[in-house]
C-alpha cells in the first residue's frame, strides 16, 4: 500500500500531461461531428468554423468598405505617388509613343511643346482619376462582395492545414507547457503524500 502511494506524483504528472494533450487535440478534432455515447462530439474550431467565417466576413466588409478604399487611394501620399507616376508615363507617351504613331509630329514638336503638353495632360488626369475612383470603388466593392468571398474561403479552408501549421510553429512552446503542467502535477502529488503521512 505504501509503495502504491509513491505512485501518486507520477500519476498526477501523467494525468496532467494527458489532460493538456487532449485539450489541444480537441481544439481541432474531430473535424466532423461524431456520435459518442449518444452525445455529438465535434472539435472546437470545426464546430465554430461557420460562426468564425461570418464574423470575419463582417469585419472584412467593414475594413474594406468602398469609402475606406476611396480614402486610401485618394490619400495625399498616394496622390503624390500617382502624380509622379502619371508625369513619367505622360512624358514617355508624348516623346515616344505619340511620335511613333504620328511621325509627322517629330518635325514640329519641340522640348517646350512636350513640357506644356505633358503638364496639361497630367493636370487633366489628376482631376479625372479621383472622379474615376469615386465612381468605380462602390461598383467594385459591390461586385466583389468581400463579406461573402471571405466567408466562403474560411468555410472551405482545410482545418488540417491550420492544425499542422500551429503545431509546427508552436510545438516547443506546447511541449514546455505540458512539461510545466506535468511538473506541477508531480509537486502536488508530493504534497498529497506529505499530507497523508502528516495526518
Amino acid at each position: 500500500m505504501t509503495y502504491l502511494i509513491l505512485l501518486i506524483p507520477f500519476l498526477n504528472a501523467l494525468f496532467g500531461w494527458w489532460i493538456l494533450d487532449s485539450l489541444f487535440l480537441f481544439i481541432f478534432r474531430p473535424y466532423d461531428p461524431v456520435k459518442f455515447f449518444g452525445r455529438t462530439v465535434h472539435g472546437l474550431l470545426p464546430s465554430m468554423q461557420e460562426e468564425i467565417s461570418l464574423k470575419v466576413g463582417e469585419w472584412a466588409e467593414q475594413m474594406l468598405s468602398s469609402e475606406k478604399i476611396e480614402r486610401f487611394l485618394l490619400s495625399e501620399e498616394n496622390k503624390t505617388e500617382l502624380h509622379i507616376y502619371l508625369d513619367e508615363k505622360a512624358d514617355d507617351f508624348i516623346r515616344n509613343k505619340l511620335t511613333e504613331r504620328i511621325s509627322l509630329l517629330k518635325m514640329f514638336i519641340t522640348e517646350g511643346i512636350i513640357v506644356q503638353a505633358k503638364d496639361v495632360l497630367v493636370e487633366q488626369l489628376d482631376k479625372m482619376i479621383p472622379e474615376i475612383i469615386k465612381g468605380f470603388a462602390p461598383k467594385i466593392s459591390a461586385k466583389i462582395n468581400i463579406k461573402e468571398e471571405v466567408q466562403i474561403r474560411i468555410m472551405n479552408f482545410p482545418l488540417q492545414h491550420i492544425e499542422n501549421q500551429i503545431f509546427k510553429i508552436a510545438a516547443n512552446r506546447i511541449n514546455r507547457f505540458k512539461f510545466f503542467i506535468a511538473a506541477l502535477g508531480f509537486i502536488l502529488g508530493l504534497l498529497e503524500i506529505s499530507l497523508f503521512y502528516i495526518s
